[in-house]
């Protein structure tokens, strides 16, 4: 419903002007329904946004704008879509910079990034995620470089960036509660200047976000209507959900919930591994960003469902910073382990913010990751021989770490090839759209079809971007019956209710016959 919304129509006055049974062409439905026109103009937009709290207005309000500009197509509003999260690779390499001091670490959190199935899915999207994600990496790399330079300009950054983050998504608030308790983790004294700057520019951050947090206040009650769903319990084991969503970041064929699927415990392991080497060879300051930054979010969609039931955990893109950390975690995990790169030299501070001798791991790598003291060679023959055989061990396990990071880098690319050559992906609420492609081939070659439904707005709007402009369609509410004009030859059915079905065989004294599964019939017999 995302161009609904940005051309400023309710789906009430969609059902009302729409959905009364008249003959209308997809091209004239399009036009005014799913495009910015002169009928309704800024303020319908923002007036329509207002029923729908649930979504902060910043993508809407751009995708207007960008419409309006380059013109009413669906390949246009995605590709706006495509811009911003191409803002992504930047900012990345930026958050990694301040994380690691690493270049090479944060070149590799660009390639991670770049080609994971997931992002490239929703960089595809006329939804919101592509914008949030960027807000994320861009608010969080302006916090570190904020805590860095401890100046009110790059504080003043952050400011902007918490209010830019809550116009993009409320998830942000999350994001947002992380960053609170690292810095106060990581505060040297209780009220330092870095908590009181910090302090300060969050609630500028708020305070230009007051607006819109004023009209989710005071609509409220639609704000939960509208997120009801997500208190559904679903069926299914939820931990197998949660492993299917995460392999999903580095490698997506489809897999599904199998508990028989080797793929959801291979990505589980990587990421729980990668968090364990992150906590053992970088200073509090670095992992400890990392840890708020999934657990924050993670805690707050995982708690409710256990406790109170739903399906929040379930649900892909809520987890999205969660899955931004463990990417961020792999990929310095591939840089010290592949490269041999540590992005914190002898000296640097610590576990927890100290300096502190060199632990084992943080030498050579021994057979498991770790350091492996010298064994006492007999002479100077024993010495050469065991520095011959830490090297070649280091070596060895290098290139263990390496055919790791090649099998990640094919199985991204390959997800990404697979999932472009298949016109519904999960993404795209398969159990909903999943037979759209074969229904949209029979009707647009049918000649002089007429398309019938009593489907819910969303479902109707989805399949007709998808139609041929000149196909007419006749669109009503139960129990409606339409009156079926003369002149189409090929009339159809989608997906229509029993008492449709019923109500227009008994009416026209005519049958129905499948035309695909259960979701096109066609009209046979007329009289």
């Amino acid at each position: 419903m995302t161009s609904l919304r940005i051309s400023g129509y309710r789906q009430t006055e969609l059902v009302q002007q729409v959905f009364d049974g008249r003959p209308i062409s997809v091209g004239q439905l399009l036009e005014q329904y799913q495009y910015p026109n002169r009928t309704k103009n800024l303020a319908n937009t923002l007036n329509v946004l207002t029923g729908n709290p649930e979504h902060s207005p910043l993508y809407y309000l751009m995708a207007r704008f960008w419409l309006q500009i380059f013109g009413n197509s669906i390949v246009t509003i995605r590709a706006l879509s495509a811009v911003i999260s191409l803002l992504a690779i930047p900012c990345v390499y930026w958050l990694c910079r301040e994380l690691f001091s690493s270049s090479v670490t944060s070149w590799i959190g660009v390639t991670i990034i770049a080609i994971s199935p997931f992002h490239v899915l929703y960089a595809q999207e006329a939804r919101e995620y592509s914008l949030w994600i960027v807000t994320i990496l861009f608010s969080s790399a302006s916090l570190l470089r904020a805590k860095r330079l401890n100046n009110w300009s790059s504080w003043g950054i952050y400011g902007l960036s918490v209010a830019l983050g809550l116009y993009a998504h409320p998830f942000s608030g999350f994001v947002l509660l992380g960053h609170g308790i690292y810095v106060l983790l990581t505060a040297t004294r209780r009220w330092s200047k870095q908590i009181v700057a910090y302090l300060l520019s969050s609630i500028v951050g708020l305070l230009l976000f007051l607006p819109w947090m004023a009209i989710v206040i005071a609509n409220f009650s639609k704000f939960l209507d509208n997120t009801a769903s997500v208190n559904v319990s679903r069926s299914g084991f939820l931990p197998l959900f949660w492993g299917l969503n995460l392999s999903r970041i580095f490698l997506d064929f489809n897999q599904g919930t199998s508990p028989f699927s080797p793929l959801h415990y291979l990505t589980a392991f990587l990421a729980i591994y990668a968090l364990y080497h992150l906590w053992r060879h970088t200073p509090l300051k670095t992992w400890l960003f990392i840890v708020t930054l999934i657990g924050v979010t993670g805690t707050a969609i995982i708690a409710p469902d256990l406790i109170l039931g739903g399906r929040r955990s379930s649900i892909t893109r809520y987890a999205i910073p969660c899955y931004l950390g463990i990417q961020i975690a792999v990929a310095y995990l591939i840089s010290s382990k592949c490269l041999g790169i540590n992005s914190f030299g002898d000296g640097e501070m610590g576990r927890w913010g100290d300096a502190q001798t060199p632990r084992r791991g943080d030498g050579e790598m021994g057979r498991w990751g770790d350091a492996q003291t010298p064994r006492r060679g007999d002479g100077e023959m024993g010495r050469k021989r065991d520095k011959q055989i830490l090297s070649l061990s280091t070596t060895e396990h290098h290139q263990r770490w390496q055919y790791v990071a090649i099998v990640l880098i094919i199985s991204g690319v390959l997800s990404c090839g697979v999932s472009s050559q298949i016109p519904v992906w999960w993404h795209k609420s398969y159990a909903k759209s999943r037979y759209n492609p074969q229904i949209v081939r029979i009707v647009n070659q049918a000649e002089q079809p007429l398309l019938i439904s009593n489907e819910i707005p969303g479902r109707v709007m989805s399949l007709c971007h998808w139609l041929k402009p000149d196909v007419q369609l006749q669109l009503v509410v139960e129990p409606n019956i339409p009156e079926i004009d003369e002149g189409f030859k090929n009339l159809f059915l989608y997906r229509p209710s029993e008492a449709l079905k019923q109500g227009i065989e008994e009416k026209y004294n005519s049958q129905l016959e499948p035309a695909y599964k259960s979701w096109l019939w066609r009209l046979e017999n007329r009289e």
